[in-house]
Order: C-alpha cells, then sequence, then structure tokens
C-alpha cells in the first residue's frame, strides 16, 4: 500500500487552494490536514494511483476542511391535477386558528368569503398526526412534502396558507403568511432542499372567474387578488412578486383579455425596481395587442386591496 492510499482527499478549491502550489486545481488535500497532492511540484513520494504528482507531508498540518453536505434527492414536480387533490385534501384537515381569522376579517373579508377562499393555518404542533392521514395520498412531487426514514413529512413556516390557483380552479401551491417575519412576510410552501423533495416555482395566482375576452387585472400577491377580485368583480392575476411578471404572459395569451389594468404596489412611486418592472410589462402587453391602463391612487393606501378596502 502506498502512503497516498492511508488518506482520504479532497479537490482543492479557490476558496481552499494547493498549499504547496498555491494553484486552485488539480491538487488534492487530505481530510485530515496532513497530507497534499501536489500535482506540480514534485517531492521523493509519488502519488502512484491516486493521480499524477506527488505527496506532500506537513509539519503542521492544515485546518481540517468541513465534510461537503450531500446534495438532497430531489424529485420532479407531480402534474397539476396530482397537486390540486394533494392540496385539497391537505386543506380538509386543517383549520383556521382564531388569531388568523381576526387577520383576515381586518383585511375586510367576510366569514363566508374566508371560507370560500379556503385559507387555513398551517400549525407548527401536530404536522406528524395530520401526515398519518395523508399516508395513503400520492405525496411524490407535491411540493412542501417530503421523505424522512421512509415517512412522508410536511415543511414549511408556521402562518395563514392561502391557496394558489391556476385558470382551471386548480390549486398549484401555497404562499404562507409567515407568523414570524425573519426572511420574509410570505414564503412558498416548498420541500426544495429536502429529499424527495421539491420546489413550486413561482406559480401565478388566478382570482375570480376566468373567461375569454374578460377583463384582467394584474397586482402583487394571492391574497391582495383575491380581496381585488372580490370587491371589483373582475379577474385578478397575481405575480408573487413584481420581478415574475413574466408568468402572466401565457394566461394572457390564452384569455385574450379585452384589456388588462396592471395594479401593482404605489411603492413604485418610490421604488425604480417596481416602475422598471411595471412598465416592462405594459411593453410586454402592448405588443400582444391588448389594450392595456396602469391604476394609480392615493399612496395613502399601498395595495389594491388597501384602496378597495379603504384600510
Amino acid at each position: 500500500m502506498t502512503i497516498a492510499a492511508t488518506f482520504k482527499w479532497v479537490r482543492v478549491t479557490i476558496i481552499h487552494p494547493c498549499p504547496i502550489c498555491g494553484k486552485p486545481d488539480w491538487c488534492l488535500k487530505s481530510m485530515d490536514g496532513k497530507a497534499v497532492i501536489c500535482a506540480r511540484i514534485e517531492s521523493n513520494i509519488p502519488a502512484g494511483s491516486k493521480g499524477a504528482g506527488w505527496v506532500h507531508q506537513l509539519d503542521k498540518p492544515l485546518p481540517i476542511l468541513p465534510q461537503p453536505r450531500p446534495v438532497a434527492k430531489q424529485i420532479p414536480k407531480a402534474t397539476p391535477g396530482m397537486l390540486d387533490k394533494a392540496y385539497r385534501i391537505l386543506l380538509s384537515e386543517l383549520r383556521l386558528s382564531q388569531p388568523h381569522y381576526e387577520s383576515l376579517t381586518r383585511r375586510g373579508l367576510s366569514d363566508a368569503e374566508i371560507l370560500n377562499l379556503g385559507y387555513k393555518t398551517l400549525p407548527v404542533a401536530g404536522r406528524r398526526e395530520l401526515l398519518n392521514v395523508l399516508q395513503s395520498v400520492q405525496l411524490a412531487g407535491v411540493p412542501g412534502f417530503y421523505l424522512d426514514a421512509g415517512y412522508w413529512r410536511l415543511a414549511g413556516p408556521a402562518g395563514i396558507a392561502i391557496p394558489v390557483k391556476d385558470t382551471r380552479g386548480r390549486i398549484a401551491g401555497f404562499q404562507i403568511r409567515c407568523d414570524r417575519a425573519e426572511g420574509g412576510k410570505y414564503k412558498w410552501l416548498s420541500s426544495r432542499g429536502f429529499n424527495a423533495g421539491c420546489s413550486p416555482g413561482t406559480p401565478i395566482h388566478v382570482a375570480g372567474k376566468v373567461s375569454i375576452g374578460c377583463e384582467v387585472w394584474i397586482t402583487e400577491g394571492p391574497l391582495k387578488a383575491d380581496i381585488a377580485a372580490l370587491r371589483l368583480g373582475r379577474l385578478v392575476l397575481a405575480v408573487a412578486g413584481v420581478g415574475n411578471w413574466s408568468g402572466v404572459i401565457p394566461i394572457i395569451r390564452e384569455l385574450k383579455p379585452s384589456r388588462a389594468i396592471i395594479a401593482f404596489d404605489m411603492d413604485k412611486s418610490a421604488n425604480p425596481a417596481v416602475k422598471l418592472h411595471s412598465n416592462a410589462l405594459m411593453t410586454c402587453l402592448i405588443r400582444l395587442k391588448v389594450r392595456t391602463f396602469e391604476a394609480d391612487w392615493n399612496v395613502e393606501f399601498k395595495g389594491l386591496d388597501n384602496i378597495l378596502c379603504q384600510r
């Protein structure tokens, strides 16, 4: 056995270059930091079967390199029909907490509207019991679910689960209005990065009655879109963020609206990025020969839902 065979080796990188030649490629470091195989500078110990180069034993061991984290196996997202079935069963097992109910009523929603929209509480506790009910459901490829020791588990922060629906009314995913806003007030229900998990992407939410040639409003956020659709009596499309506006274009092509009204938040007056994306969307819609308008209102009311409910 050669001396090289007694070590476990990892490739050098730009962050951790070879300490012998200083280069970020070709060379190897031992996992315990006691030796290096340098591909450029000779020693009296050839690397042999470990590759071209020479072994250099170090008088002072290098800091032990962190072990690379294994990459969790991801799987493709399930079909729209499978997503809808799994998510509707999940909703049937969830309840709406009193604090979340009160939060929604403060937004101007009635009891009947809250019930019809399907908002529920995604809790912290009780998820294992919840998954016991769902073990017989096809969960592979459903964002938010992942495998742990052979059992399906549910990821995602605690908060209000807001169903995001496509043009056929199928639930394509959930945005969670988080109880704790660290890292953002709204997050997707996702199991990206977990074993057998996947990402929902950024689906466009379709709120209101869908029909060819109808008037279409475009705003930010599924919750705002739901409220606006109820108050306007119009179809409202919601992007998860203004930078995701391109997702509405296939829907516009499908519906061929009589006109489109862009109604992004009023911080566009102070936020150049919002204005930039609003203008880009307007340009694209005009090129599609859609009569396009931009909605403006008193900046005292940030979102479309705020002005419609005067809150």
